[in-house]
């Protein structure tokens, strides 16, 4: 079955409605979360290891030029390899587990109020979640790409050669929207129109329902997160 589930690993983006009507007896999903936390801290690791963390300090401060003496030490403090090195490895790890339980849990909500089969427990769900995260894979390459032409002055947001901000805005990080529009990537369109056949696939729903499962947690956050930027700066 781990030759299934590589293979699976193809096909979702090849074959999506097929892949999941299979999925949806047994995920799987071992293999897929594996390789996304296994790639994911591969990248980070190196990408601390290659940074220039001189660089690194000026231009994080350079995005906040009012921030007091004392303020500036502890990020300065803050800043180290070692210290980096941890925090970006336990996101990696953490935060997609997290990613994919929240996600399973709104998916098992949500699949009760539009009358889904009993069987679809939230272990399964689990399994979509990861299943539809992968294509962040894809931005994998692209990643190690940055990190080898960029002679160890790269920076955080400038990883994800695939977000709205690198592709489009540019906005400088001293600038409100720029979180927003960093966080927001092809990846996470990709993702969003793997779980639409995904929930066709499950559920037997209608492509509007669908598409309104798959969307609303996205505009519910980016909503508020524009209004709150919007509102406040």
């Amino acid at each position: 079955m781990a030759t299934q589930a590589f293979f699976d690993i193809g096909n979702v983006f090849l074959e999506p409605t097929r892949t999941f009507a299979r999925l949806k007896t047994k995920t799987h999903a071992w293999l897929p979360l594996l390789i996304l936390i296994l790639l994911s801290l591969a990248v980070t690791y190196w990408w601390v290891a290659t940074l220039d963390f001189d660089w690194l300090r000026e231009h994080m401060l350079s995005a906040k030029p009012n921030v007091k003496p004392e303020a500036r030490a502890a990020m300065e403090r803050f800043m180290t390899p070692t210290t980096m090195m941890w925090m970006a490895g336990l996101g990696a790890v953490i935060g997609t587990l997290l990613i994919c339980a929240v996600a399973a849990l709104y998916y098992l909500v949500a699949g009760k109020i539009i009358g889904t089969a009993a069987d679809i427990n939230y272990g399964k769900w689990f399994g979509f979640s990861v299943w539809i995260s992968l294509p962040r894979l894809l931005g994998v390459p692209l990643s190690m790409l940055q990190i080898m032409t960029s002679h160890g002055q790269l920076a955080p947001e400038d990883l994800n050669m695939v977000s709205l901000n690198y592709l489009l805005f540019h906005l400088p990080q001293s600038n409100p929207w720029a979180g927003l529009a960093g966080n927001i990537d092809l990846t996470t369109i990709w993702s969003i129109a793997l779980a639409v056949f995904g929930l066709k696939a499950w559920t037997g729903r209608s492509t509007g329902t669908c598409v309104t499962v798959a969307l609303l947690p996205y505009l519910i956050v980016y909503g508020l997160w524009a209004t709150k930027i919007a509102v406040v700066g």
